[in-house]
């Protein structure tokens, strides 16, 4: 019996391993040009993969009767991390939003529990590694492709996206990846198995350097000092001398690459070079940078109100804009940087703020253990080989969290997947469950279910409900999502009654997403619909916070004769966004059909304000001529129409108005 228990054992940890496997290749590589964005993919891929792992570690329990976790240090910090997100969603003002990023995040825990609990064989470890080798190398490929023009697939996005989104992200990947491949590079003794090793680092070292990651290479800096420290700390030193020319070939090879992406020839396609792309780091008007302080800056005033348990987790992008309109009011100094952000763009700050001071001390405790477990596995082991290949590990995860500090990986699954599977991964590397090792105090617990038609019963409804919610998480959002796509396909064209079937459909299978409930209520607008408008735009207020939404109010506001309904959302717009130009022009001319004519000139003064380099200031000129115009100061309205006609491109049909403005007020002023 014990034998039938082992072999079946086998089974289900076998269709673990290999949907574990599948989790971390598709969620990275999975490309549909045919979804709004990446992290649509990336989400569907981790949430549908979850859902099958939970249901398949279920039917085990239910089958084997084995339930109990091996325990490890860091059980405790991360099972109270996810109590505090359970609570973060029962506290949140909007739990369907708040859903996502909650299944997201439990999502990441259930691939280090998974790898911490089934894998048990070096052969398990080894060919996981391996996976992420293979899958760097198609994500550098594919980056290289893009960058010199070769992309037919994606060649609509004119960026360097490669399978993962954008730079930031591939750089991310590919430097948790980089120390761990190159610890095997090191440790590897046949010269024909150690050149395949060679070759990826230097294609690695290459989409780094094309990249241009600001943020990254400050990380990698960072670990490399720290990785220096271990290897003098423990006596590690050695290896690279046994690997001086391998490591010296090595160097040579990267000091090429970089004076290739580091100066003005062929094979360097991009606008600025590595050196002035460094250098912008240190410009204080560096917009980058700037935008990044009013976050932070913004996301401490979030903190200020609930230090302690935060708003829910991912409230962030629902607040962000109101206490940003807020923080504006006595900064107006960033008003040039600000903006919509859906990420602090540092992942301790978001944690935070959305859980609290308790959330994150809890996240911060689970690499307290982690790191001391690392230390642990250093004074106790005296194997190096073993301690090069932890060394990897521990400096692609040192990275990771030294990037968190300026961008937002964990938000995106092909990261925040990778960084927990390689979590996992160093842990059982350390306890040396790889090799087979067992420990008697872990050895899982059992029950049993005396009835077996009981155990088919459960199987059964575990099966129902595995496809039940990979339809609810997955499926449903996924086809909403590409109708979505459709429907902004067909509004680009202006092609509104085309488009609105698609996002009717789009709804009603994803009811709670804002961006797809926006476009619809958009869409009644632009067909004339002001009722059915109105109803779906506030339904969005509830699932979105976007600046657009209120302006789109007040217009439907507007054209319904709601005059002062319709000053209040485009008001609350520009609260949101400062700088929404749009807004302000719809203000003027709210205030201009009411003959509020100081008003009108207030707001259409701010649109040359905010914006001196304003694409049409021809038309906001020749608006605020007429407004002048009628407020009976023809000076000052003749002031701005030549100021208008100047700027008027040719043939353009204003050019006739306003050199009949600026004749009328001449005649004017002759017959006086």
């Amino acid at each position: 019996m014990k034998k039938y228990l082992t072999e079946e054992n086998n089974i289900y940890n076998n269709l673990l391993t290999i949907f574990l496997k599948l989790l971390l290749v598709i969620v990275p590589l999975f490309v549909n040009k045919y979804i709004y964005n990446f992290r649509v993919n990336q989400e569907t891929g981790l949430k549908l993969f979850a859902v099958i792992l939970v249901a398949i570690w279920l039917i085990k329990i239910i089958n084997t009767g084995e339930y109990s976790l091996k325990k490890i240090k860091l059980d405790l910090p991360l099972i109270l991390f996810s109590l505090v997100l359970v609570l973060s969603l029962f506290i949140s003002k909007t739990k369907m939003v708040s859903l996502q990023d909650f299944i997201i995040f439990l999502s990441y825990i259930l691939i280090f529990f998974l790898i911490t609990n089934n894998l048990d064989r070096k052969a398990d470890f080894n060919s996981f590694i391996h996976l992420f080798f293979i899958i760097s190398f198609l994500v550098s490929i594919y980056t290289i492709i893009q960058y010199y023009g070769l992309d037919l697939y994606l060649s609509d996005l004119h960026s360097l996206t490669s399978t993962i989104g954008q730079k930031n992200w591939i750089s991310n990947y590919l430097a948790m990846i980089f120390p761990v491949l190159f610890s095997y590079f090191l440790l590897e003794k046949t010269q024909k198995n150690r050149i395949p090793y060679f070759l990826l680092l230097s294609i690695l070292y290459s989409t780094l350097m094309i990249c241009q990651s600001r943020g990254i290479w400050i990380s990698i800096s960072l670990t490399i000092i720290l990785a220096i420290y271990i290897i003098f700390k423990f006596n590690l030193l050695k290896i690279f001398q046994e690997n001086k020319k391998w490591l010296f070939l090595l160097l040579i090879t990267f000091l090429i690459i970089t004076i290739i992406y580091s100066t003005d020839n062929p094979l360097n396609k991009s606008a600025i070079t590595v050196p002035q792309r460094a250098m912008s780091t240190f410009d204080e008007q560096d917009p980058s940078i700037n935008t990044r302080l009013l976050i932070w800056k913004t996301t401490f005033e979030m903190i200020k109100d609930k230090p302690i348990l935060g708003s829910g987790i991912g409230t962030f992008k629902m607040n962000y804009l109101n206490y940003q309109g807020e923080f504006l009011k006595n900064n107006p100094y960033y008003i040039n940087y600000s903006g919509k952000a859906g990420e602090a763009h540092n992942e301790y700050l978001q944690i935070w703020a959305e859980l609290g001071i308790i959330g994150l001390g809890l996240f911060l405790l689970i690499f307290y253990f982690f790191y001391k477990t690392i230390i642990d596995f250093y004074n106790n082991n005296k194997n190096v080989r073993e301690k090069i290949i932890t060394l990897g590990l521990v400096m692609g995860i040192t990275c990771f969290l030294i990037h968190s500090l300026f961008t937002f990986p964990l938000h995106v699954p092909a990261l925040g997947g990778t960084f927990f599977a390689l979590l996992g991964l160093t842990v059982i590397y350390t306890r040396k469950i790889n090799l087979a090792k067992t420990d008697s105090d872990n050895r899982p617990k059992e029950f049993k279910f005396k009835n077996k038609g009981i155990k088919i019963a459960l199987t059964i409804f575990v099966l129902i409900f595995m496809v039940g919610a990979v339809n609810l998480v997955a499926v449903r959002p996924y086809i909403a999502e590409i109708q979505y796509f459709n429907g902004m396909r067909h509004n680009v064209d202006g092609n509104y009654r085309e488009a609105l079937p698609c996002f009717q459909q789009a709804v009603s299978l994803d009811p709670y997403n804002g961006r797809i409930l926006h476009a619809l209520g958009t869409t009644y607008y632009n067909l004339g619909n002001l009722s059915k408008a109105e109803e779906i735009l506030l339904q969005t207020t509830r699932y979105r916070s976007d600046a657009n939404t209120f302006y789109n109010l007040g217009l439907v506001y507007r054209q319904a004769g709601l005059l002062s309904k319709a000053e209040e959302e485009f008001k609350y717009a520009v609260y949101l966004m400062p700088k929404f130009t749009k807004s302000y022009y719809e203000l003027g001319y709210l205030y201009f059909i009411q003959e509020r004519y100081d008003d009108t000139i207030e707001q259409w003064n701010k649109i040359l304000e905010i914006e001196p380099n304003f694409p049409n200031k021809y038309i906001i000129f020749n608006n605020l001529g007429i407004v002048y115009q009628k407020k009976e100061m023809p000076d000052k309205a003749l002031e701005y129409f030549l100021q208008a006609l100047q700027l008027a491109p040719e043939g353009s049909p204003i050019i006739a108005e306003i050199e009949n403005e600026i004749y009328n007020i001449y005649k004017s002023k002759l017959e006086n």
